[in-house]
């Protein structure tokens, strides 16, 4: 965590780098998290500055979009992983979240599935009362959120997979479509709501 010098009033800022995504994510207060996806001998470089040549270092990263920032915490570095539950529901048991789905951290969709989980696993329970263990509340909770998590998934593993090749033209594509986003304020308010909307099966 860092403390930063001017407030981020809420809003989370990425970077796509060539390496994977550097995001300032938003903490109570002037304080910020940070996700830096990179090369393993880049991360290890870094882990090994002192704490001002850390901070500085990714103060330069962010571009000071929140002016000069001081390490609170020592940061931690581990491999990323992708899972996929095979079945989202079974033996009495409803995944939500990194339990039931785990990808690289992109534009928060990670986040956003594990708030539609909880909205379907609050429609289901609130049909199946009696008993919300039975196999039709887990088979509705399953149909409810396959294709939704799934298609949330495979949009991200591209998102990602654009990110780092170095083919021209899905480059050019992938940078036209943000410029839209940043400059189309209708344009951006929509893929926001899209990226909270739940688009899984009423629970039945």
């Amino acid at each position: 965590m860092f403390s930063v010098r001017y407030p981020h009033q809420g809003v989370s800022t990425e970077f796509h780098t060539e390496n994977g995504p550097f995001t300032l994510v938003p903490l109570p207060g002037d304080r910020v998290s940070l996700v830096w996806v990179d090369r393993p001998d880049i991360l290890e470089h870094a882990m090994a500055l002192s704490e001002e040549r850390f901070s500085a270092v990714v103060e330069e990263r962010a571009r000071s979009v929140h002016g000069a920032m001081r390490l609170d915490t020592r940061p931690s570095v581990f491999p990323l992983g992708a899972a996929l539950a095979d079945s989202f529901a079974a033996r009495r048991t409803m995944l939500v979240g990194e339990a039931a789905h785990l990808f690289a951290p992109i534009g928060a969709q990670g986040l956003n599935l594990g708030f539609r989980d909880v909205a379907a696993l609050k429609r289901v329970l609130s049909r199946h009362m009696r008993d919300p263990g039975s196999p039709a509340a887990l088979a509705a909770y399953h149909e409810a959120r396959g294709t939704d998590v799934r298609s949330r998934t495979l949009a991200v593993d591209l998102l990602n997979r654009s990110l780092l090749t170095d083919f021209l033209p899905v480059q050019v594509a992938r940078g036209l479509g943000l410029a839209l986003a940043s400059s189309i304020p209708a344009l951006r308010q929509f893929l926001m709501r899209q990226g909270l909307a739940s688009r899984s099966r009423s629970a039945r």
